[in-house]
C-alpha cells in the first residue's frame, strides 16, 4: 500500500447507532491516526459535531466507494445488513489495496467475499477482516490465545477448545436483529445457503474439505473442567466457523483433528439446570419462528429497528464473560487449560465499540506480517491486537 494516503482511516456509517459510539471511541483515541467520517448523509454526519473531514458516499455507488478507498489506508464499517449494503465497498477496498472491516455476522455473505475477493486481496494486500466485533473476537482471538499459552506451557497445541459463553449483561441492536433476519431469508429462499448454514467449516478456504465432524450443539449438557451446565449457544453458527476458517487459513497449526466447539454456560446448580432449560427452550421457540415467514414477519414488527439500540445507563450496566478449555494429550498424559475473556462494558455496544475501533487502529497503525485477503481478527492481528484489547480494558488470561 502507498504511504501518501491521505487518511489513516475512514469510519464509514458514523452516524448510525453503533458508528456513532465507534466514532466516539476513535476521538479518543492515543493513537491520534488521521481520521475522516463517510456516510450518504452530510447533514447526518456534520451533526456529529465531531470536527473530522467528512465524505460523502452511498453504499451502493461504487465511483464513489473507490474513490473513498483510494483516499485511506483502512475502512472501517459499521453499515448493515451487509448483504445488502456492503459488497461494493468491499470489492472498491480490495481493488485500492486498502484495509477494510466490520461487524458482520452474516455467513453466506462472507462465503461469497471470499469466493469473489481472497484471491484478489492476497495479490492488491489489502486485508479484509469480518467480524470484528462481539462475534467473533472473544471466540478467535480468544482460542488463538489460549493456544499460544498452551503451546507455552507444554510444548503442544490443544487438540480440543471449548468456549463457553456466560455471564453476561446489555441489549441487541436493530442492525443486528436485521442482519440476522436477513440470513434467515435467505435460508428461505435458497436450498444452497441452507446447506452453507449447516456445514461447520462454512468459512473454510476450501468448505468440503476432510475435516473432523463438528455438529453444532443442539443440546442441554455439562463440563466437568468448570462444573456448568450447557446450552446452545445462538452465535455459535457464526463464531465458530471463523475460528475454523482462521485455523485453516494458518495452515493447521493445530493439527488436522483440531476440534472447537461454542456453547452458552450456566451455573453447576438446581437454579442453573433451569436457567439452561429456559434458554433451550427460548432458543427452540426462536429458531422455529425465524424458519418461517410470517413468524418471521411478526417478530420483526416486535424488536429494535436498525438505528436503535439500548441507552447509555444500560450499555454502562453492562458487562460479558467467556471461559476456554483447552485440552491435549500425547503419550498417555492429559493436560487441560482453562482461559478467560470479557470485559466490563455492554458486549453489543460498549464492548463492541472498542473491538472494532481497535482492530481499525490496528491495521491503519500497528505494523503487521500478515498478508493480504479475506481473512480473520486473529489471522490478520494476532498479538498486536490482543494487547490492543487488554489496554483497552479487555480481559484475555490463564484462569485462576
Amino acid at each position: 500500500m502507498t504511504t501518501t494516503r491521505e487518511f489513516d482511516l475512514v469510519l464509514f456509517g458514523a452516524s448510525g447507532f453503533t458508528g456513532r459510539l465507534v466514532a466516539d471511541y476513535l476521538a479518543k483515541s492515543g493513537d491520534r491516526p488521521r481520521c475522516a467520517i463517510a456516510g450518504r448523509d452530510r447533514a447526518r454526519l456534520e451533526a456529529l459535531g465531531l470536527g473530522a473531514p467528512i465524505l460523502v458516499a452511498d453504499a451502493h455507488d461504487r465511483t464513489a466507494l473507490d474513490a473513498l478507498a483510494r483516499r485511506t489506508k483502512v475502512v472501517c464499517t459499521t453499515v448493515g445488513p451487509y448483504a445488502k449494503y456492503g459488497s461494493e465497498l468491499v470489492a472498491a477496498c480490495v481493488e485500492a489495496g486498502t484495509h477494510y472491516c466490520d461487524l458482520t455476522g452474516e455467513v453466506p455473505w462472507m462465503r461469497r467475499m471470499i469466493d469473489r475477493h481472497h484471491a484478489r486481496a492476497r495479490a492488491t494486500g489489502a486485508r479484509i477482516v469480518h467480524t470484528c466485533g462481539f462475534d467473533s473476537i472473544p471466540s478467535d482471538l480468544g482460542t488463538w490465545a489460549l493456544q499460544q499459552e498452551f503451546l507455552a506451557r507444554f510444548g503442544r497445541p490443544a487438540s480440543r477448545v471449548t468456549a463457553l459463553f456466560g455471564e453476561a449483561s446489555g441489549g441487541v441492536s436493530g442492525g443486528t436483529i436485521a442482519s440476522g433476519m436477513l440470513t434467515a431469508a435467505e435460508a428461505d429462499d435458497d436450498l444452497e445457503v441452507r446447506r452453507l448454514l449447516g456445514n461447520p467449516y462454512a468459512l473454510d478456504p476450501d468448505p468440503h474439505a476432510a475435516r473432523p465432524p463438528a455438529p453444532d450443539e443442539t443440546a442441554i449438557g455439562w463440563n466437568h473442567h468448570v462444573r456448568m451446565f450447557t446450552v446452545p449457544f445462538v452465535m455459535a453458527q457464526i463464531n465458530t466457523r471463523v475460528v475454523r476458517r482462521s485455523h485453516a487459513l494458518a495452515g493447521l497449526p493445530w493439527g488436522e483433528g483440531f476440534i472447537y466447539r461454542e456453547v452458552m454456560s450456566t451455573p453447576g446448580s438446581a437454579r442453573g439446570a433451569v436457567m439452561a432449560a429456559g434458554i433451550a427452550g427460548a432458543l427452540g421457540g426462536l429458531s422455529f419462528a425465524m424458519k418461517r415467514k410470517r413468524l418471521r414477519e411478526l417478530l420483526a414488527r416486535r424488536v429494535p429497528q436498525p438505528g436503535e439500540g439500548p441507552s447509555q445507563a444500560r450499555r454502562e450496566r453492562g458487562h460479558w464473560k467467556l471461559r476456554l478449555v483447552g485440552e491435549g494429550g500425547s503419550n498417555g498424559s492429559a493436560s487441560v487449560l482453562l482461559y478467560t475473556a470479557g470485559d466490563r462494558a455492554d458486549p453489543g455496544y460498549g464492548s463492541t465499540a472498542k473491538m472494532l475501533g481497535e482492530s481499525a487502529l490496528c491495521l491503519a497503525v500497528d505494523r503487521l506480517s500478515s498478508e493480504g485477503g479475506v481473512t480473520t481478527p486473529s489471522v490478520a492481528m494476532g498479538g498486536a491486537l490482543l494487547a490492543r484489547l487488554r489496554r483497552a480494558g479487555l480481559t484475555f488470561a490463564v484462569a485462576g
